[in-house]
Formats: structure tokens, C-alpha cells, sequence
């Protein structure tokens, strides 16, 4: 962790200490959080408060103030995570935004990281060649033809992907079948089911560019033919076939910002164990935002490669 430190004090990053408590958070329909209050100790009125999941709640606010490169080392906390050979619902996180990049700036960041925490190659033998950069770079649309028979961009209906799911014979619930699954769950049981666990693990891999029906803060793909965009500036380093981090072009644009609160804050309020505040204004700070990628990477599981282990258990305090 002090060598990560290093590289990016190295590079003018700016290090942020930001709050493991928030009144409000970004809508991710996809986690479960923390709930935890503020009991006042006069009126014993008490304050609804949250564990991020994340630091990005605060950190971006400072980018939109400041415009500069940051990173984080911080505690986040997940809820409904399982606790297992790579699971823990509390872990370490590093964020880093990088300020005038997009997703393959911080690519080329990243494997800069590797370099800078991995000891050179011994003349006879190299231990850490699964870890080496450069990375495999691989568009979602390719990995689902190498992976699972078929180009995911010629897959736009539920009905097209469910037919898909049942020739790779994967188990098809009496009670849930796959004709009744919206798009963006049957694109994750495919890839987590049929993709994922084949993308090589000799090799770091950048899975990169991800369906753009899938929501999430990230800037579009153009689409050359002008027509709506079919994927997201996004990418996720698989090491070793642990899923280490996920990376974005930013979304700056104020607009779908808020339109991304609405809608996954609806979702969230809908479906979530735990709903939580959400801060409509939070928008508003987009009007100032800067270009600018961001990655998150589980430092857990960065130390547990690194270390050549298999699980995150003897890195967890």
C-alpha cells in the first residue's frame, strides 16, 4: 500500500481522506449497503446514515471543485456480500481519477501501476508473468462470440438472449424461465456462467466496452453509423480469473446524470433491501466536472495476487 502511494504522489495525484459515512448515495441497483444513524445527544433525534460502498460519492464532488487527479485508499462496505475466498462486505478499495484521460489513458495508467509494484523477471524464471503487463485487451462483443458462440450486438431482445441461453444449456428455472428475464440479467448470467470463467488466466485481461443497456456512469462508445450508441467506455482487469477492477470515461453530462438518479433511484427504492437517501442535487456539481476516467480497484485482492495466493483471507485484517 505504501508503493501504491507512491506511484501516484509520483505522478501529482492528489490523496484523499473522505468520509466512510454519508447522509445520501449513488443509486446502484446492483449493491446492497450499510444503514446505520446519528442519535443527537440533547434532542436524541436521530439522523439516517450510510457505510459507502464506495468513495465516489465524495471524491467527485472535490474533482468538480478542484480539477484534479486524485486517488484513495479506503475501507468500503457492501451489504448481502458473501464472505468467501474473494468476498468480504468489508474490503479496501483504491480509486484513482485521472483528470484529461478517458478509459485507455487509465489502461495505460494501470499497467504502469503493475510494473511499479511487481519485482523485476528472474533470468531463469518469472513467478508473476499471470500479473505482467501488457494486458489482453478484449471487447465484450468479441468475448461473447469467443466465449459463447455469438456476437452479444446481435442479441438487442430479451426473447434473442434467452434462445442463446438455452443452447449453452444453461439451467433454465421451471418456475423463472428465461422467457420472463429482462435483457441485462440474461447478459449477466451468460457472462458470469459462460464468459468469464474461460478468459485466460495466464494473462491480464481488459474486458472492455460493455453493452450500453446496462446503466452505469460511463461515457457512450460513439456509434460511426449515428445511430444509438451500443456500448460504454468501460472496461473490467481480470487477473488470474478475479475480476479486479472496473474502470469508466466519466459521464459528465449533467442531464443523464440526473436522469441516471431518477431511474436507478426508482429501481433502488423498488427493490433494494436497504434503500437509501439520494441527493437530487447531486447533479449539479456535473455542471463544473472536468473530463476525466476513474478506476476502482479491490486492494484485497490485489495483495492476495500479488502475494500468489488464492483467497483474500490472510490479507483481511
Amino acid at each position: 500500500m505504501q508503493r501504491i502511494r507512491e506511484f501516484f504522489i509520483q505522478r501529482g495525484y492528489l490523496e484523499l481522506d473522505t468520509p466512510a459515512l454519508s447522509s445520501h448515495l449513488i443509486p446502484e441497483s446492483c449493491l446492497e449497503v450499510f444503514r446505520t444513524e446519528y442519535i443527537h445527544p440533547s434532542t436524541q433525534e436521530a439522523t439516517p446514515l450510510y457505510l459507502v460502498p464506495s468513495p465516489e460519492v465524495h471524491i467527485k464532488p472535490l474533482i468538480a471543485r478542484h480539477k484534479v487527479s486524485v486517488f484513495q485508499l479506503s475501507k468500503c462496505y457492501r451489504n448481502l456480500e458473501s464472505c468467501g475466498r474473494i468476498h468480504s462486505p468489508e474490503f479496501t478499495m483504491l480509486e484513482y481519477y485521472t483528470v484529461n484521460a478517458d478509459y485507455m489513458d487509465t489502461a495505460a495508467l494501470t499497467e504502469e501501476l503493475f510494473n511499479f509494484l511487481l519485482p523485476p523477471p528472474a533470468a531463469d524464471r518469472d513467478d508473476f508473468a499471470y500479473l505482467r503487463p501488457p494486458f489482453l485487451r478484449l471487447t465484450m462483443d468479441q468475448a461473447f462470440f469467443q466465449y459463447a458462440g455469438f456476437y452479444l450486438s446481435s442479441c438487442t431482445t430479451p426473447q434473442q438472449l434467452a434462445e442463446q441461453a438455452r443452447k449453452l444449456g444453461i439451467y433454465e428455472p421451471e418456475d423463472n424461465a428465461f422467457d420472463s428475464w429482462p435483457w441485462d440479467d440474461l447478459y449477466e448470467l451468460i457472462l458470469v456462467q459462460c464468459v468469464e470463467p474461460q478468459l485466460p488466466k495466464n494473462k491480464p485481461v481488459l474486458l472492455m466496452d460493455y453493452p450500453a443497456q446496462v446503466p452505469c456512469l460511463a461515457q457512450d462508445v460513439p456509434n460511426p453509423t449515428g445511430a444509438t450508441p451500443l456500448w460504454k467506455q468501460r472496461w473490467e482487469l481480470y487477473v488470474a480469473g478475479v475480476e479486479l477492477s472496473n474502470c469508466y470515461s466519466e459521464e459528465t453530462d449533467p442531464e443523464k446524470i440526473r436522469s441516471y438518479f431518477q431511474q436507478e433511484g426508482q429501481v433502488k427504492e423498488k427493490s433494494a433491501r436497504i434503500p437509501h437517501a439520494i441527493d437530487e442535487n447531486y447533479w449539479k456539481h456535473f455542471q463544473t466536472f472536468p473530463t476525466c476516467s476513474g478506476n476502482a480497484m479491490g486492494v484485497d485482492r490485489l495483495i492476495a495476487l500479488l502475494q500468489g495466493r488464492t483467497t483474500i483471507e490472510g490479507v483481511l485484517p
